[in-house]
């Protein structure tokens, strides 16, 4: 007679329902913890979670250019500043080149009682050297000629070249008679190389044009030269050019 094994049998069910339970149990806690994903947070009440106070929204574009009908959009407002009316410009700038007409008007004398003329009339034979040697005829050496030698005839009147004061009269052993002028500004002038019929007296006043001799040739150191009147002229104690001062009259 047949034996039945019933022991490996029910060993090969409960296997199975076991299993059956596990795979229950798994899909439950699978399905709750989906579940509990897909609900929304809420927040929590101990007030530990951070609040997102950032505003990440961007306006629309049609937000920004519509506008209301009849009402102008905004235009930036320009303003414009008024400038204050400029200084007028001086018609020379310090800096600008000065013509000889300003020179020669800065070097004028600011007055009439001031206006030196020439004293005698005549072209210039040698100007002033202005420190620069020059060869002398006379003395056939190289010196400075610190004044200026106006041709004329001998016996010409020699005037005052302004208002003024005689300083002195001399005879120079190098220049012959001389006579010394004092005049405004700090000028002192010497016509040197006069005869000896001096019209004037130390100390006189004269006034411009007054006759104070003749040209002679009494000048030793330029009897070489061609007749003249030799003028030197100090401003201030130093040897200036006679012509910056002089304004020739027709």
């Amino acid at each position: 007679m047949k034996k039945m094994n019933f022991g490996n049998k029910r060993s090969s069910k409960g296997f199975y329902i076991a299993l059956a339970v596990s795979v229950i149990a798994v899909g439950a806690v699978t399905y709750l913890t989906l579940s509990r994903l897909n609900q929304p947070q809420t927040p929590d009440s101990s007030g530990n979670t951070l609040e997102n106070t950032t505003d990440w929204s961007i306006p629309e574009t049609s937000a920004v250019e519509k506008s209301e009908p009849g009402v102008p959009k905004d235009t930036p407002q320009v303003i414009v500043k008024e400038e204050s009316p400029a200084e007028e410009e001086p018609a020379e700038s310090a800096g600008a080149p000065v013509s000889q007409e300003t020179e020669s008007a800065a070097a004028a004398p600011s007055s009439s009682s001031d206006l030196l003329i020439m004293p005698v009339s005549g072209e210039i034979l040698n100007p002033y050297s202005g420190g620069e040697l020059v060869k002398s005829k006379t003395l056939g050496e190289w010196r400075t000629h610190d004044g200026i030698d106006i041709k004329a005839e001998e016996g010409a009147p020699v005037k005052s070249m302004g208002d003024g004061k005689v300083l002195d009269i001399r005879e120079d052993d190098q220049w012959g008679v001389v006579v010394e002028m004092e005049y405004p500004g700090g000028i002192t002038a010497l016509y040197c190389g006069l005869n000896d019929d001096i019209k004037v007296k130390k100390g006189q006043e004269v006034a411009l044009g007054d006759v104070i001799g003749s040209v002679g040739n009494s000048s030793l150191i330029e009897a070489a030269e061609e007749m003249h009147l030799h003028v030197g002229m100090k401003q201030d104690g130093e040897w200036i050019d006679p012509q910056s001062v002089i304004a020739s009259v027709e």
